[in-house]
């Protein structure tokens, strides 16, 4: 968007940042401007979590990122720049570290600290310390802020090699990988599919008949809660080549057996399994579910033997990781190659304080090194003041937030409304007015996608009754759960479409193309409640294509 339009929007969204400010300042803790420590911290009664953000990052503030973008908006190639940034943060990352080792190794000894745990995502390090402990630690040389942690815990030293191993589970990865299922090399025929209302709505069956994409080659991390060994996701299910299943860490990266990615919540490699992961299952299906017969179900029986469409790209890879928040997966992902990452979960703002500008920094280095980083604008719009309804870390301006309408092409009543602002967050206040939140519009209810039945109990099983197809496994196509976590994952369907057709594209430029290929939606213009309107993903490949 050039200065002009971002001006005007700005301008005709006056009143609702307003809003938006008044709401944020309550909420963002009042920290002295020549302070390093986050409120609380200086008086804290008992041991706490923190991440020490080191001075020496990639983007120290709040503008850097979008100026970084500006200067190679000629000539820039995503996949080159990926090298090139993952150098330069662990360098910033192992200069700072060196730098406060002995004096951070003096704290431990006393015991003021403990549980150091190193990041270069984010140049800096998380620990728990005493209230002296976060003092000194404050006033380490280099140290830019210490953050009173909020939410999935960051320290924890380095990984151990022992974990609990699970003999089934370690049967069944044994399994997938001597019978691999992956269809990369397998044409995608559409014709004669049944492509339910919400792909057509997002473009993403003309993108694949009129230029023939489908997301092959691109990998889509799911942060989630894991998948399930759903047979029409197995085939795009990614393989960490470098991993063996031996019980040892082949790759060096401190996790063992992590052959299809990881569960940084549990510290195992047990991300997938047949049952139990019923959110990041739905998720993954709408992104990359293959089309399959099944049996049909209810109504409509004379479909039964044309197969049903449920996944945007139906040719992407999968990497299912477990870890809400954890910027350990996002280092994963990003060294293990992810182009997306879907993140379902939303981290409410109204709780973050200062931390939200820890993860606006990991979004910003991620989205410089090649990840397009995006999820669900949240469900909040009854429950939630304007202003603080986006959640982190959908609320980080280079993060796509999807507002979802279901199929009468309505936003829905929960559809998390912006805007969004950063004032009184440190690093971040005042370089810019607002972040006009969501950014999109998809789907987010009334259409099928893969789960077990069985695992939906008490009230929740009457989400689950429509059944439309079922496989052998007991797997089954429903329609029925609801909201916009569900929206983000449509998005980074047509991500992956957009990164096939140019597997180049910066970030920031297919957010640019994203948004302005999007079908209005609403009130004339972008609007709060559906941002640049629903997104089209014919018409954003096309547009790709024009710039290669």
């Amino acid at each position: 968007m050039n200065q002009f339009l971002r001006r005007t929007l700005l301008c005709c969204l006056a009143p609702f940042l307003a809003l938006s400010a008044q709401a944020q300042g309550a909420i963002s803790a009042a920290v002295p401007e020549d302070s390093r420590l986050d409120d609380g911290l200086a008086n804290a009664k008992k041991d706490v979590a923190v991440f020490v953000r080191m001075e020496d990052q990639l983007f120290p503030r709040g503008g850097d990122y979008e100026r970084f973008c500006s200067e190679r908006s000629g000539n820039a190639k995503r996949l080159e720049l990926r090298e090139e940034v993952i150098a330069t943060l662990k360098a910033k990352s192992h200069a700072s570290f060196e730098n406060v080792q002995a004096a951070l190794e003096g704290l431990v000894e006393t015991e003021e600290v403990t549980s150091v745990r190193r990041y270069w995502i984010v140049n800096g390090f998380a620990c728990r310390a005493s209230a002296k402990g976060c003092a000194a630690l404050a006033d380490l040389p280099g140290v830019a802020f210490v953050y009173r942690q909020r939410y999935a815990p960051q320290e924890g030293g380095d990984s151990s090699e022992e974990f609990e191993e699970d003999a089934e589970l370690t049967a069944l990865y044994r399994k997938l990988m001597e019978h691999p299922q992956d269809d990369s090399s397998e044409p995608f025929e559409s014709a004669g599919l049944e492509v339910p209302w919400n792909l057509q709505a997002v473009g993403a069956e003309e993108a694949w008949n009129e230029h023939g994409v489908t997301g092959k080659g691109v990998v889509i991390a799911v942060l989630d809660d894991g998948m399930m060994t759903v047979p029409a996701l197995l085939p795009g299910l990614w393989r960490n080549t470098e991993e063996k299943l031996n019980g040892k860490d082949d790759d060096g990266n401190g996790l063992v057996d992590d052959v299809f990615g990881y569960d940084f919540a549990k510290d195992t490699p047990y991300s997938v399994t047949p049952k139990g992961h019923r959110h990041g299952t739905l998720c993954a299906s709408v992104m990359a579910a293959r089309p399959t017969p099944g049996d049909a179900k209810g109504e409509g029986s004379e479909l039964a033997e044309k197969p049903m469409a449920a996944g945007v790209a139906p040719r992407a890879k999968i990497m299912p990781l477990v870890g809400n928040g954890r910027l350990r997966a996002y280092e994963y992902a990003l060294e293990k190659g992810a182009d997306i990452i879907s993140m379902s979960y939303t981290l409410e703002p109204a709780k973050m304080g200062q931390y939200r500008g820890l993860f606006r920094a990991a979004h910003e280095h991620l989205s410089a090194a090649g990840i397009v980083s995006l999820g669900g604008a949240g469900n909040y719009a009854k429950s939630r003041p304007e202003g603080l309804q986006i959640g982190s870390t959908k609320d980080v301006p280079c993060v796509i937030a999807a507002a979802g309408v279901g199929p009468d092409l309505t936003v829905t009543s929960f559809s998390s409304r912006g805007p969004v602002s950063w004032e009184g967050i440190r690093f971040y206040d005042g370089a810019e007015a607002a972040s006009v939140k969501p950014n999109v519009t998809t789907c987010n209810s009334g259409f099928p996608m893969w789960t077990l039945p069985e695992i939906w109990t008490a009230a929740k099983a009457d989400r689950v009754k429509n059944v439309v197809r079922e496989d052998s496994e007991g797997y089954a196509l429903v329609i029925g759960p609801r909201g916009n976590s569900f929206a983000g994952p449509h998005v980074a369907g047509v991500a992956a479409l957009m990164l096939e057709a140019d597997p180049e594209l910066p970030v920031w430029r297919l957010q640019e193309i994203l948004e302005s290929t999007c079908r209005d939606m609403g009130e004339p213009g972008r609007d709060t409640a559906y941002g640049a309107g629903m997104v089209q993903a014919s018409q954003a490949v096309e547009a790709v294509l024009r710039e290669d």
